[in-house]
């Protein structure tokens, strides 16, 4: 029963898109994990982490507590392979590369794009047709968009989208693709911004 907790994926996002468990954050570590989870994560749960390894462990409960968030209860042992192992139910989010992105919105006019940057970022340059929705404003704003389209959540790099991402499917969003290497990647692969 997710009411009760918060699950905190804090594995990078290629990790989570291989394997998570439904309803859980995607915050890496590695990224800006204890200002996004003092924006994201609800303080009136319990929280459960998944992690790469054991000493991640230690570290995350480390930031969760200089944020003020100290009702970390449990973490999952052994990992998603354990999870897997034991049979119980996985959710899959989609990694597009930059062609794939590319071609997504050359192709597909039905297709969102979702920057989950910063306004100020998303307006000094995004991809063609995008919709400006700041990862935590997604909390907030994800009525705005159509839970059947098919959405390509993209940032800088791929973690805030890979936030966005997992916020998306909470709210049952059906078909939630992450944009791997974001716009840095797109950009590095030869294909155009507009501001």
């Amino acid at each position: 029963n997710n009411g009760r907790y918060a699950i905190v994926d804090a594995r990078p996002y290629p990790a989570f898109g291989g394997q998570h468990i439904a309803g859980a954050f995607s915050l890496d570590l590695a990224g800006n994990f204890p200002t996004f989870a003092g924006w994201i994560v609800p303080t009136d749960r319990d929280i459960l982490l998944v992690t790469s390894d054991a000493a991640q462990v230690t570290e995350a409960v480390d930031w969760l507590r200089r944020v003020g968030m100290d009702q970390t209860v449990g973490y999952l042992e052994g990992g998603m392979a354990a999870w897997a192992s034991a049979g119980l139910p996985m959710k899959h989010v989609p990694q597009l590369s930059a062609q794939e992105v590319h071609e997504t919105v050359r192709s597909r006019p039905a297709a969102v794009v979702v920057d989950t940057r910063a306004p100020a970022e998303f307006q000094a340059g995004h991809i063609r047709g995008s919709v400006s929705m700041q990862v935590s404003d997604i909390r907030t704003r994800y009525s705005e968009l159509d839970a059947a389209a098919e959405t390509v959540v993209v940032c800088s790099t791929g973690n805030r989208s890979s936030l966005g991402a997992s916020m998306l499917l909470q709210r049952g969003f059906t078909n939630v693709k992450n944009a791997a290497g974001g716009v840095t990647g797109y950009l590095a692969a030869g294909f155009s911004l507009e501001s």
